[in-house]
């Protein structure tokens, strides 16, 4: 079953790519198949086999021999292992509840490495992935508290959770970006944090906040030792609230634990 959801999260990957490489072309994801971006050929069925074709061609287009960009395998087998990994951990067969939480995850984890790869490129936050998100995580916590057994109070369901996170983080970033005036944080990570609330729910906010912020200040001053980055050279930070959020789907619960211990 994991290596179903792994051959599922390079397909998944593959469309993954094409969305990232035609945000702001005006094409859509249906408007015709790939083509090389370099002799602008379409691209045979058989050359488009995620990861595969990547490494049969080694790398270069079979028409004009233009480097393929690494960005394809790199999202093809993120998506393919993060996919294996939540089927292996979310989904027992035959239970509705695991199926539902499933797909969530694997809906949460398809934007947000949209988000993660866009940002990290263009320094911006793509909205058609925040609002895909965040609709689908309100959805998939709906469907879970309504199709859960037994049902519990509405009021206590993670839904509920969720809003109260999200409205949290939404008002923190929201106060960075306009005392900063957008010098420390962009509006697109306060629509970010928005979904990490949603997503994680209050408890766990603290947390993933500080998983953020800490991997964020250490991939910095690397860059600066290294003299990659300056004191005020622009950084993406959507990239570490992404990884955050997939992180703690997967672990949240025992680094929430270990988090509450570390407090008292």
């Amino acid at each position: 079953m994991t290596f179903l959801f792994f051959i599922f999260g390079l397909i998944i990957g593959s469309f993954l790519n094409v969305v990232l490489f035609r945000f702001g072309t005006g094409e859509t994801v249906v408007s015709g198949r790939s083509r090389c971006n370099g002799c602008e050929k379409t691209i045979a069925w058989y050359d488009n086999i995620p990861l595969l074709s990547f490494v049969f061609l080694r790398g270069k287009c079979r028409s004009c021999g233009m480097g393929i960009s690494w960005q394809y395998p790199a999202v093809e087998s993120a998506t393919a292992i993060l996919f294996a990994f939540a089927g292996k951990t979310f989904f027992i067969p035959g239970n509705l509840e695991s199926a539902i939480a499933t797909v969530f995850i694997l809906g949460l984890i398809a934007s947000l490495v949209v988000i993660f790869v866009y940002d990290l490129s263009h320094m911006e936050i793509p909205v058609s992935a925040l609002v895909f998100g965040s609709v689908w995580t309100a959805v998939s916590l709906f469907c879970l508290w309504y199709f859960g057994s037994p049902r519990g109070a509405f009021i206590d369901s993670r839904l509920v959770e969720g809003v109260i996170g999200s409205g949290i983080a939404f008002a923190l970033f929201y106060a960075l970006v306009y005392f900063s005036k957008e010098t420390w944080m962009g509006e697109g990570d306060a629509w970010l944090a928005l979904l990490l609330g949603l997503a994680l729910g209050w408890k766990l906010l603290l947390p993933a906040l500080t998983l953020a912020f800490g991997t964020g200040a250490l991939v910095g001053i690397v860059l600066m030792l290294r003299g990659k980055k300056g004191m005020g050279s622009p950084m993406p930070f959507g990239p570490f609230l992404a990884a955050s959020v997939i992180f703690m789907l997967f672990f949240g619960t025992m680094v929430g634990r270990a988090f509450g211990f570390f407090l008292i």
